[in-house]
């Protein structure tokens, strides 16, 4: 048995802990309280590293990311949107613990929005890179069950870096493992129909 499925195998039991652990707490605490709990000294430590070329995650922490952002896609998102720019604590604290909130929602709509529409976007190509790698160990610790979300995400990331085949390859193993997910499903249809990120027009 290979170093990778030893690792998924070993996951397992601690992604039940922290899914049973989180939901309590989101039914106990609330859903904000339990974001603040599990999700932000994660993402905290996610801009940190982000920050520099060196580290990364303990096995802990990439299985409780996996959890999480599957359990709860506005953490996710948070994740996929502090890869692109340095975004303010208070920002990031919104769109993952009051994601059905108005102003939410219209942070998250205006960064998607701007991915395909305004040419003078331009994501930061090395935190892009730095957090591409990161989604990379996640989802090669994520238990079975996990592993969609953050391969989906990686897609997504390579999409905005102007790497639609990359993408799309990822994008397809997200969706077989997953049929309903439905940001591989965005990324695989921009890059099968040759739609390429906004700011990418700025070459021409």
């Amino acid at each position: 048995m290979n170093d990778m499925v030893d690792t998924r195998t070993a996951g397992t039991g601690l992604a039940k802990r922290v899914r049973d652990g989180f939901l309590q707490d989101r039914r106990e605490l609330g859903p904000a309280q339990a974001a603040d709990k599990w999700f932000a000294p994660l993402m905290d430590r996610w801009n940190g590293l982000l920050s520099r070329d060196e580290g990364g995650f303990s096995h802990e922490e990439r299985v409780t990311l996996a959890v999480l952002m599957t359990e709860c896609l506005s953490m996710r998102d948070a994740l996929i949107l502090a890869s692109l720019r340095e975004m303010g604590g208070g920002e990031l604290h919104m769109l993952y613990a009051q994601p059905h909130s108005m102003e939410s929602a219209a942070v998250v709509m205006r960064e998607l929005s701007r991915a395909f529409k305004d040419a003078d976007y331009q994501p930061d190509t090395r935190r892009g890179e730095r957090a591409t790698a990161l989604l990379e160990s996640v989802t090669a610790d994520a238990p079975d069950g996990y592993e969609a979300q953050p391969m989906a995400s990686c897609a997504y990331l390579l999409w905005m870096a102007d790497r639609s085949t990359a993408a799309a390859v990822r994008a397809l193993k997200a969706l077989a493992l997953d049929d309903d997910c439905s940001l591989a499903s965005l990324v695989l249809a921009a890059s099968e129909h040759g739609i390429r990120p906004a700011w990418t027009e700025r070459r021409h």
